[in-house]
């Protein structure tokens, strides 16, 4: 028997995950749309295109707008949504490795989604229920990322970037509380470049 040559190596196997996608995935899709789609549908508050057309489209047609509106906060509410995906996907490839890495991945990305659903639908700020409330969620996060840090702070300090979560955390932390003042445009840079620094 001879030993294999070196462009005859046996091929290398994808994680199971990455090669058949499970039918709850399909199932999970698909209802997750239908339920969107029947709840924008029936809810009697809003027309439903106003809830199914683009922003800024619908602020043109009511009283003015351009595409440019609200641009820095999209991106930012990007970035997480790719940072959320990119974890997720780390923690489905990973569920196996040694704890606490797929723990702390799901952490990242579920917390890290949280923040971009708030964000898109304002809900520190035009959707909270009460005057209050906005700092009541604010403080919520805050304490979901220090128990995130706390919870993984000795695989961060020995094999992460310390540093660089530091400097996210804090930045972050900064724009929360900037964000907690009356706006003006130098609060609102000030809020917006720490938000986009921290992500």
């Amino acid at each position: 028997m001879s030993a294999a040559g070196p462009d005859e190596r046996p091929a290398a196997r994808m994680p199971g995950i990455l090669v058949r996608t499970p039918p709850a995935v399909y199932l999970g899709v698909v209802l997750s749309v239908v339920v969107v789609m029947a709840a924008t549908a029936l809810q009697p508050w809003l027309p439903v295109s106003d809830l199914l057309r683009d922003s800024q489209v619908v602020a043109a047609r009511h009283a003015g707008g351009s595409p440019a509106y609200g641009l820095v906060s999209n991106v930012g509410i990007l970035v997480m949504v790719l940072t959320a995906g990119g974890a997720a996907i780390g923690w489905l490839v990973l569920r196996d490795a040694p704890a606490p890495w797929p723990r702390l991945l799901l952490w990242a990305a579920l917390l890290t989604l949280v923040l971009a659903v708030d964000d898109l639908i304002m809900l520190h700020e035009a959707a909270a229920f009460a005057p209050w409330s906005g700092v009541l969620i604010a403080a919520v996060y805050g304490l979901a990322v220090l128990r995130f840090v706390v919870r993984f702070r000795d695989e961060i300090l020995r094999d992460l970037d310390p540093g660089l979560l530091l400097l996210a955390v804090g930045s972050l932390g900064l724009s929360l509380v900037t964000d907690l003042i009356d706006p003006t445009p130098a609060s609102l840079l000030v809020e917006d470049g720490a938000k986009l620094l921290g992500l």
